[in-house]
């Protein structure tokens, strides 16, 4: 039996390398506003929190950083309105960056957040599946999604349901992709973060 998985992962390795100066780009920014004495402030959908969590703990003292929660693990985040619970946990200053993960970019919650964080002048890096978010309605009143805020986008190739293999003469398709996807985009950021931070 073949390693049909890990076929797929090389398949998407490719596809992600294509990013490599929207990465450097990220990385620029990054660098540019912990220069001024900002900070990295990240948030994650419900399907992203493990990898916000794993990036964010193994940041180097070198990028301030904060880790925004979820409140009740992202439960209620398709929920109108309960973007301003998380709203309310921010401090902020004008320097920070913040960098929002979300495959599909449309739920209300994560919308508010980044309606909130352009009406206050920060810049704003996404990581999320484009093309998926691109082909979806928003789930918030306002028909936006979270691509349309953004300074700079991240695409890690998602997809509907987060899957992307099929069993034979089966009608099911299983096997995530979307935290490899996001982690290697974001350690790869992080490598032009820090190249730009200690030259």
């Amino acid at each position: 039996m073949s390693l049909q998985y890990f076929d797929y992962c090389h398949q998407l390795e490719e596809k992600l390398r294509i990013g490599e100066p929207l990465m450097l780009r990220a990385g620029s920014l990054i660098a540019n506003q912990i220069s001024l004495g900002g900070k990295l402030q990240i948030f994650a959908s419900r399907s992203l929190i493990g990898v916000a969590f794993e990036f964010w703990d193994q940041l180097p003292e070198v990028i301030p950083s904060r880790l925004i929660k979820n409140p009740a693990n992202g439960v209620y985040e398709r929920l109108e309105g309960t973007g301003q619970a998380i709203i309310e946990q921010l401090s902020v200053k004008n320097e920070d960056i913040f960098l929002l993960l979300s495959n599909e970019g449309r739920e209300p919650c994560i919308v508010e957040l980044a309606q909130w964080i352009k009406a206050n002048g920060h810049l704003l890096i996404i990581v999320t599946g484009f093309d998926l978010s691109r082909s979806i309605k928003s789930q918030h009143s306002s028909g936006l999604r979270l691509f349309e805020f953004a300074d700079l986008v991240l695409d890690n190739q998602a997809r509907m349901n987060d899957t992307v293999l099929s069993l034979p003469d089966k009608n099911l398709t299983i096997c995530s992709s979307s935290s490899i996807a996001t982690l290697l985009l974001l350690q790869q950021t992080l490598y032009f973060t820090v190249c730009q931070l200690i030259r």
